[in-house]
């Protein structure tokens, strides 16, 4: 794990973790905000790091880091150093902190991934004035614990922050592996499928994966089928992510009836299906037994056409469905 820390000035960090390989981003202030962006793109590229960490505020050097580090699909950690309380909050359009508010420090705010406060007042300022409920993290004092202590609270933060956003590391090869043990499970013993690539894989992003596509049980159902070994997971709990973006809703369908599975899929909308959906989608096509003329007259009585072509396009791509099997 790699870690981008930028200070707006040369005062002290947040206690760094001896388990991450820690970049300091020298800090080069200059009046050319073009400049200074493309050196700060410069220094991103060439050290490619998990999670930018910046230090400070009411700078418009560290709005531009935060920006860089958005353009190149870095994970955002934050640290105010103290700098948002309420006594430097300015709301008067005449103040210069009123456009430095609108232009980027709102914006990082509510941008990073997690916010790290230097005590509980700190804290709590952000949750009275509403600028942020959630992804907050208060820093143990110096004096109440030794070094380590904050060291291995900081990697604990950087880690959570990986495992949110597991997504932009996660490989193709990770993910097929996912969809190959799914496919194992529902499809015929017939069907030919090559037993999926296991090597030099994370164990971690598979298992957040496996569990926000509702995967996990179709997964160890395909490795019986296989007679395979499957690796060992790590089992995933809600406290190990930040409550960032919406997530894909599991439990699969609650009506198995064709139509009624159509019509949800149409409202979940298909983006936000799981492979769990696609699944009971492939077993009724493919295995249950239904009216189809009925069927096909409900889905066009309730305009569910498009909808049921782009299903059945999908379900040929991702379990081979058979042209026989399709509604229209």
């Amino acid at each position: 794990m790699k870690v981008l820390h930028y200070n707006q000035t040369a005062g002290v960090l947040a206690p760094l973790s001896d388990k991450v390989e820690n970049i300091i981003l020298e800090c080069a202030p200059s009046k050319n905000v073009v400049a200074f962006y493309r050196y700060v793109c410069s220094r991103i590229n060439e050290a490619d790091p998990d999670i930018v960490h910046i230090y400070g505020a009411w700078d418009w050097h560290i709005g531009v880091v935060a920006y860089a580090a958005y353009i190149k699909n870095k994970a955002l950690v934050y640290s105010p150093m103290r700098g948002i309380m309420s006594s430097v909050l300015e709301w008067n359009p005449i103040k210069r902190r009123f456009w430095q508010f609108v232009t980027y420090q709102y914006w990082l705010i509510r941008n990073a991934y997690v916010l790290i406060m230097q005590d509980s007042h700190e804290d709590g300022i952000f949750r009275t004035t509403k600028l942020r409920e959630s992804g907050i993290e208060v820093l143990p004092e110096p004096s109440m614990i030794d070094e380590d202590v904050q060291k291995d609270f900081m990697f604990a933060i950087y880690n959570k922050t990986l495992d949110t956003n597991y997504k932009r590391y996660i490989t193709p090869l990770e993910k097929q592996y996912v969809t190959a043990m799914v496919q194992l499970a529902v499809l015929d013993a017939g069907d030919q499928i090559a037993p999926p690539y296991i090597h030099n894989l994370s164990t971690r992003r598979i298992a957040f994966y496996a569990h926000d596509e509702d995967a996990l049980e179709m997964m160890e159902e395909g490795a019986r089928k296989l007679n395979m070994p499957m690796p060992e997971l790590p089992e995933v709990t809600d406290d190990m992510r930040y409550p960032v973006g919406k997530r894909k809703p599991l439990g699969g369908f609650a009506d198995k009836e064709v139509v009624k599975m159509i019509m949800a899929s149409k409202k979940i909308g298909l983006k936000n299906l799981t492979l769990r959906h696609w699944a009971e989608l492939y077993n009724m096509f493919r295995y249950v037994d239904f009216d189809e003329d009925q069927a096909a007259r409900e889905i066009k009585k309730h305009g569910l056409k498009k909808t049921t072509l782009k299903i059945q396009d999908y379900l040929t791509e991702l379990f081979f469905l058979k042209p026989g099997y399709n509604i229209l």
